[in-house]
């Protein structure tokens, strides 16, 4: 790569120990070392740095902060530019009048989240890495979090994008008004496409009204089947929670061994409840849902203040450092989803298989909407033990499917899931897919050997 330093005006690196640090992010799938690392700082230069790769025939690997589960920000070859955003970081616009924000793509959700709140608005996707995930990354992977229960995803906010195609060319979709039915509606497409299909280089999002009040319980368990009976029933009262999120027992030893919250060890199951909007309503939902707690044996307390309140969120945020903390084990990270009504279920389920395959099962996740983050863990450096935690991976879909269930509910595919795509999707759904990365990128450069 003789003449990469010809993109005059671009920082770009092909130092080693650059080159390494980008070639891998939060997941435990293994890539190759890159031929380069560009970090553009406006539209114009991903376009540039784009034409650039794709004229050498190199491949481009989009990348927001690396904080991905599923290796879609590692390259699969060499021959490759990893184009990080983390440099695009500017909220360009916020307007409360409409409810929309526009930002780039390596905005961090955290700190778009802080700047929200100057205007009374808040944006609901709130993923556990918040802190250092990118929104690029967000839209990229349809990300979620706790409050799409009440809320929605990624999805339901993207108004309109703009994105670098693999060609180079800058195209446009969407728009700023709620309503729009303007033939095909493109932006869906690169809305959890994995950067395969084009580069985002900005981004309009509608934004909403921060709530009047939030009220947070914790409420435990004894029996991990009456928490996973419960929750439905919650949402069969007409009460939608804010957040409706389940931790094992698992779980709470893990953290409770590293950070010593006090939260109740004994308990089978965990489940953190807010709900919110007007305060005189919220208070009857939560005396309401504390009722429904007691006739499943579930004891409840209150978060008092806010300060309790975000040391429960503190808790709960902290689970996946806690098990990258643990010295003898790593952990093969999976993201089902299942319907609501086969949660219960699907808990039982996930408990018989660790017991059966003697893996141990870390479960937490975003319970109102069925989404449950399963960690395998697995001996470090025990190559016959990883080899069955990926056995047992292959079931858990299996299980995950036959339920009515999703492989990923809010990860995305990347690398780690590919090679269990075609357990959830026909061969011809596959066709059409492939068929329309080739219609944005038919000489396959971008972000090669992710999803299929």
């Amino acid at each position: 790569m003789k003449d990469i330093k010809l993109i005059q005006g671009i920082d770009i690196s092909t130092e080693k120990e650059d080159l390494i640090c980008y070639s891998y992010d939060a997941s435990y799938a293994k890539g190759s070392i890159p031929e380069a690392v560009a970090w553009p700082k406006n539209t114009q230069e991903i376009a540039r740095t784009v034409r650039w790769a794709s004229n050498r025939g190199l491949k481009i690997i989009p990348r927001g902060a690396g904080t991905g589960m599923a290796g879609g920000a590692v390259p699969v070859n060499s021959n490759s530019v990893v184009v990080s955003l983390e440099r695009m970081k500017q909220i360009l616009e916020i307007n409360p009048k409409n409810f929309t924000a526009t930002v780039e793509p390596g905005v961090i959700n955290g700190d778009f989240q802080n700047e929200l709140l100057i205007y009374e608005l808040f944006y609901p996707p709130d993923p556990a890495s918040l802190d250092y995930c990118t929104i690029g990354g967000n839209v990229a992977t349809n990300a979620g979090g706790p409050r799409a229960i009440k809320y929605g995803v990624t999805r339901n906010y993207v108004m309109e994008v703009e994105v670098v195609l693999p060609n180079g060319n800058v195209v446009s979709f969407g728009g700023k008004t709620f309503k729009r039915v303007v033939g095909y509606e493109l932006k869906e497409l690169f809305i959890g496409s994995e950067g395969t299909l084009g580069i985002i280089s900005k981004i309009t999002l509608r934004v909403l009204p921060q709530p009047e009040e939030i009220v947070t319980l914790l409420i435990s368990f004894k029996e991990l089947d009456s928490a996973g009976q419960f929750i439905p029933k919650i949402i069969g009262t007409g009460i939608i929670p804010r957040t409706l999120e389940f931790l094992d027992s698992a779980c709470l030893k893990l953290i409770e061994d590293n950070e010593k919250m006090g939260l109740p060890e004994n308990a089978e199951a965990l489940l953190l409840v807010e709900v919110d909007g007007e305060l005189t309503s919220i208070k009857r939902q939560a005396e309401k849902i504390v009722d429904m707690a007691r006739k499943f044996k579930g004891e409840t307390q209150v978060a008092v203040d806010y300060y309790s309140r975000e040391n429960l969120w503190r808790a709960r945020r902290s689970i996946s450092a806690c098990i990258m903390k643990m010295k003898d084990k790593e952990k093969i990270n999976i993201d089902i989803s299942v319907p609501v009504e086969n949660l219960s279920m699907a808990l039982v389920k996930l408990r018989e298989l660790s017991i059966a395959s003697d893996i141990q099962l870390i479960c937490f996740g975003h319970a109102g909407d069925g989404n449950i983050h399963v960690n395998i863990l697995v001996n470090r450096d025990d190559e016959e033990n990883r080899k069955k935690g990926f056995e047992l991976a292959k079931k858990i879909f299996e299980l995950t499917v036959s339920l009515g269930g999703a492989i990923s509910g809010e990860h995305g595919i990347g690398i780690t899931k590919k090679p269990y795509i075609d357990i959830q999707l026909s061969k011809k759904n596959i066709e059409l897919m492939k068929a329309i990365k080739r219609v944005f990128d038919p000489k396959e450069i971008m972000n090669p050997g992710k999803i299929f």
